[in-house]
């Protein structure tokens, strides 16, 4: 098998989370929670639109709001509102999924564009969390249910990718090895964010309960 058309490499001894088919499941999976949590978003977004003074359903307290967030200029990093970047790439993920299950074969091409999404879905959500956390000191649910699907969506396709040779040759055992850590490098991922906002918004967290 060559060029482009060609499947990717035959992977080396990848843990079965990390199997086509199982990332198949996880594809799906966080993407539909991915695309249910950008669409209530956008109806949010449509409502506050609609109506500045709206009562949101994520609006649950004075830290967990997503009306600053949606008002703020991080809601449009590409100069239209993030919530349009979310419902197509969440499907784009979603129909990966489900080809994948199903047994399809995609080359190795299509796995390179997958993996330069997820790159900048890494970067998005990244970025969001620390403009949420330092500069807004709110927190939205919807953003951050799509940070918790985002962050296991990111890191486990990766590993995949490294142990079937996506990323080319060299990289298959150092996937393979890592694969056996999946689960810790997402667990550490989880823990970095929560950490950041302990910093950032910790001492609004004490003073608020406090009184």
């Amino acid at each position: 098998m060559t060029g482009e058309a060609a499947a990717v490499t035959k992977p080396a001894e990848l843990p079965r989370l990390l199997q086509r088919p199982t990332i198949g499941w996880v594809l799906l999976v966080c993407g539909v929670a991915g695309l249910l949590a950008s669409f209530m978003l956008n109806l949010e977004y449509l409502h506050l639109l609609t109506d500045k003074d709206a009562a949101l359903i994520c609006d649950i307290n004075p830290f967990i709001t997503c009306g600053p967030a949606m008002l703020s200029n991080a809601a449009a990093i590409f100069g239209f509102p993030n919530v349009i970047v979310g419902l197509v790439s969440f499907t784009v993920v979603i129909t990966t999924g489900v080809v994948l299950l199903i047994g399809a074969k995609l080359p190795r091409w299509y796995f390179i564009g997958l993996q330069l999404g997820l790159i900048g879905a890494a970067a998005m959500i990244t970025y969001l969390q620390i403009f949420s956390v330092f500069d807004l000191g709110k927190l939205c649910l919807w953003c951050m249910i799509i940070w918790t699907f985002t962050i296991p969506l990111v890191t486990l396709v990766t590993i995949s990718n490294l142990g079937h040779g996506v990323f080319g040759e060299g990289a298959v055992s150092f996937g393979a090895r890592l694969g056996q850590w999946a689960w810790v490098v997402v667990a550490l991922w989880y823990l970095i964010v929560i950490a950041m906002i302990g910093v950032g918004m910790g001492e609004a967290f004490v003073l608020a309960f406090r009184y």
